[in-house]
This record gives structure tokens, sequence and C-alpha cells, in this order.
């Protein structure tokens, strides 16, 4: 049997759930409408917070801490499902359904602690070392100069470091994945994709949904299943279709801004993720990342973001915050802006910080880098939910249903992309009863899943290990 399915919004995730539908049944119909005129411009894109791929392993802000007790039960839950990304990226290079070259890059994570911390971080990595062999634990200054020379060279401050090293990272461009996946699925013709169209509702009529669609006039389409990853204007979308479920959920729109280097001569050094410990007087999930990204056929060290404020949900619309604003909301956020005043007093801080300020930031983990510019790193926007008539901050990503499973709407930030074909496997599975997806189906052998693994890293030169 085959389906017509519907896709709101042109990023990442919609392009991994377009492959995967197509790789489930080739008879089904897909549909894809984007607001923007190209597609991958908004949080997919190469240079914003969620291109990093990481696997949750080098994560030390998804520890809990409870009584000096150390819990990684999310480190471990999204180790899992970047794992399923994994697979699914292994079966693309298997099969040879296209090349991924500049795709995915063999890059290394690591994690590392100034030493009065040592403590806090052995023990979390011996709490993941369960799970994750291939992570590796040093505070050898040897070995740390080797692997990381760009923060312990020219640092003049005279402090050692502890690191996790985890040797199985990629650095994945998802902007460049999501062009491959749309343009293999056009050129089968498997796939239409309209661009420039606005989202005017969504109505269930039986079992179908009737979509009603703007461009240069109004026009409408009928679905069995609707897909609404549109990022900022997913919840806009969900108001339309459901307002008693979209009043539990309210958007806090987050900034962001890189530091960014093109310094040949350092990224030749830095082949590798950083994430540190939480800068003093900051929040959690504000750790900075000193991270190698690759733009296609080019290179550049990203250091941030630096995370702010703002009213705009959508990064190439002037759409914002206010126009689904309401005296309760106001109320509301009033209440959230107190009860998290650290969180609202950093962003707001961040906002205002200068490049000067910003570069003085980056030396307390180098001073090799001189020549930097800044450039925005897109949004990420967190999901506000409301629990017992307060809200509350959701860290990650939300798929919501409507009773009988046939639309979903997604909703959140980071990690989304990383995690794209655990979120598609999910829809997926509700859509069509639990069909084995047996192309990224969970393998608990950890010998098969090194082997998937495998399939990915490139040939060339191994990095340093210990």
């Amino acid at each position: 049997m085959s389906y017509t399915i519907t896709i709101i919004g042109a990023g990442i995730i919609s392009a991994v759930t377009s492959l995967m539908i197509y790789l489930l049944n080739k008879k089904n119909k897909i549909i894809v409408f984007e607001m923007n005129n190209k597609i991958s411009i908004e949080n997919s894109k190469a240079n914003n917070n969620a291109g990093t791929g990481h696997a949750g392993m080098c994560e030390n802000n998804y520890v809990k801490i409870i009584n000096n007790e150390f819990y990684i039960k999310k480190n471990i839950r999204i180790n899992h499902k970047f794992n399923l990304t994994k697979n699914l990226l292994s079966w693309i290079k298997l099969l040879n359904i296209f090349d991924l070259k500049n795709v995915i890059t063999q890059t290394p994570h690591i994690s590392y602690f100034f030493l009065k911390n040592n403590i806090k971080l052995k023990k979390i990595f011996k709490k993941i070392r369960i799970f994750n062999k291939s992570l590796k634990f040093t505070n050898n200054k040897f070995l740390i100069d080797k692997i990381c020379p760009l923060i312990i060279k020219n640092k003049k401050i005279k402090k050692n470091y502890s690191l996790t090293y985890y040797k199985k990272g990629f650095d994945i461009n998802y902007q460049y994945l999501s062009e491959k996946i749309f343009h293999y699925l056009t050129k089968l013709k498997q796939i239409n994709i309209f661009l420039s169209y606005k989202i005017i509702s969504i109505k269930k009529i039986k079992k179908f949904f009737s979509i009603k669609i703007f461009k240069n006039g109004f026009f409408k389409i009928i679905s069995n299943f609707v897909f609404v990853c549109a990022g900022g204007n997913s919840l806009s979308i969900l108001k339309n279709f459901n307002r008693k479920i979209s009043k539990k959920f309210f958007e806090l729109p987050i900034d962001g801004t890189w530091l960014i280097s093109e310094n040949k001569n350092l990224i030749k050094k830095h082949n590798l993720k950083i994430y540190s410990e939480t800068l003093k007087c900051a929040p959690p999930m504000s750790i900075p990342h000193l991270d190698i990204r690759t733009f296609k056929k080019e290179k550049k060290i990203l250091f941030g973001p630096f995370a702010g404020l703002t009213f705009n949900i959508l990064n190439n619309s002037k759409k914002t915050i206010l126009k689904n604003l309401n005296l309760n909301h106001i109320f509301d956020l009033i209440v959230f802006s107190i009860k998290n005043y650290s969180i609202v007093n950093y962003l707001i801080q961040e906002s205002i910080k200068t490049k000067n300020k910003k570069v003085k930031t980056i030396y307390s983990f180098s001073k090799s880098f001189k020549l930097l510019y800044c450039k925005k790193a897109g949004k990420r926007l967190q999901i506000l939910k409301k629990k017992n008539k307060f809200l509350k901050l959701n860290f990650g990503t939300k798929v919501i249903f409507n009773k009988n499973k046939r639309i979903a709407f997604l909703l959140g930030a980071s990690p989304g992309a990383s995690i794209s074909a655990s979120i598609a496997k999910k829809i997926l599975d509700k859509w069509f009863f639990n069909k084995n997806l047996f192309f990224i189906d969970n393998i608990k052998s950890i010998k098969k899943t090194n082997i998937f693994n495998s399939i990915l890293y490139l040939k060339g030169i191994e990095p340093f290990t210990f």
C-alpha cells in the first residue's frame, strides 16, 4: 500500500525522514514544503549550533549530580540515538546510495577539566566507559600536549588539565547531507519539494489531512500523514491545528555567535571537537566548544557559541515570538525569568558582549588565536513547557502526536540533527505499526555496532592514540 506523506520544513530531519520513508516503501509519495527559497538554511545550516554531530560521550553538562552521585542516563540515551544516525549513514555508504565525502569527517572528541576537577571527570569517565570502551582518560602532560597542542601551547595560566578522549567521533555537515539526500530523492522522482510556500492551516478530515498553502494564491492538498519539522514555525502551526495541546508549550529563542579562525597552520594542528567545563557564573548547557568544522571543502575552527536572547524565532524571517504573546504568557515569562534569573542574566550579558570581550574569553582556552571574526551561529528554539502552573525549560527535542498518530510536530533544539534518525524512526514506527526499519534498528551487540562505526571511518592518518 502507498501513502501521500507531507513534510513541512526542508532541514536535516525532514531529509532523513524522507530517505527512510523511501527505503521503507518506494511507492510512497513524499511532498515537502519549505517557506524559504532554499533548503537547509535555518537550523540545519553548517555554521549553526546544531552542526556538530556529537555522540553524548563528552558532553559533561548532560551528567546529573545528585548527592555527589553521577547519573549519566542522558549521555547514554543520546549516544544510543546518535548510533542510529551512524547506522543509517553506514547503510548509505555500504549500499553506495550517494557519496559521503565532505559530509562526514573522522574527528575525535575531547572533554577537559582543570586539575581541581579531576575527581569529578574521573567519576564521570568510569561510568561512561562501561558503555563505551573507546573512551580514554589521562592527566599526563606529554599526552595532553600531543593530543590538543592549541590548548596547552603558549598558555600562561599555570594550570594542569585532565581530559577524556573519544577517538571515534565525527564532524557532520548536516546542511550538505540534507542537500545530498534531497538531490538523490529528486533525481529518482521520489519526492516533490516546493520552496517559498507558506502553510496557512492543517485540518483533520476523517483519516486524512487538508493542508492549506499559500504562494501567489491559496490552494489545498490532501495527505495521509503529516510531519511538521519547521523549526521556529512548528509551534505556530501546532497552535492552529490544536490550541489545547499548544497551550502547554512556549518558545525561548536563543541567539548565538561564533568566533571563527581560518588560519591554516592552526587548523592542521586541531582536528578536534573540544568540550570544556562550564565557565564561572555561567548556567548549565553554556559550555563553549572549540570545534573543527568542515564546510564542504573548507575547514574552520569555531569557538563558542556565545548565547544571547532574541525575539526572532527564524534566521531568514522577521517572525518574532511577540505575535503569539498574550497577557497570560507575559505573566508566565516574568515568573520564569525570576525563577531562572541566572540563565536569563547570563543570556542578556552575552547578548551585549562586544567582540573584544568575546576574544578575551578564548584566552582561558588558548593564546594561539589572533585573527578571529564573528559570525551568527543561528538560533536554538528551546522548549518552555508548563508544568504545575509554571514554565520549565526543557533542553532537547520533543515529538508531539495527535490521537490517531497520523500527524507529528517536532519542537525544541539540540540535540536534534545528531539524533535525526532516531526522531524519524519514532515517527515511522507510529505511522507504519512498528514495521522493522532494518537499516537503523538498534544493534544490541557492541561488536556489531563497532563494525557499523568502522564503515564510516575514512582512510587516512589515524588520530593520536594512547
